[in-house]
């Protein structure tokens, strides 16, 4: 079952220091990129709220995010996040059933999904 990890984490401090964040934490992301089952890894800086960073994470199975939390990378980037300060994290784990696509055959946005007509 394919696994979504999704959320934000603050940090006091402004956009500027979350790019920061992000940048000494590349190697991290780009070592995560490559564990086996990651299909999606990818850290950015909300344009509208400063000091926010929005996470998002495809797994392809409960047993490679596990396995991520296990990995060396996923404890480099804690070591990493640990040098800032954390003011809120909200970081969820999703489960996914299905997954359609967001456009029908003519592009536009579907009226149906999952079974479920607007």
């Amino acid at each position: 079952m394919r696994i979504i990890v999704a959320g934000t984490l603050r940090f006091a401090g402004d956009d500027a220091l979350c790019s920061e964040i992000i940048r000494g934490g590349a190697a991290h992301i780009a070592s995560s990129r490559e564990e086996e089952g990651c299909t999606a890894y990818n850290w950015a800086v909300d344009p509208l709220d400063p000091g926010v960073i929005h996470v998002y994470e495809e797994w392809d199975s409960e047993r490679a995010l596990l396995s991520h939390f296990a990995h060396s990378s996923y404890a480099a980037m804690r070591d990493h996040l640990g040098r800032y300060e954390l003011t809120g994290f909200a970081v969820q784990v999703y489960s996914v059933a299905g997954i359609e696509p967001v456009y029908d055959e003519q592009g536009q946005a579907r009226r149906e999904i999952f079974g479920v007509t607007l």
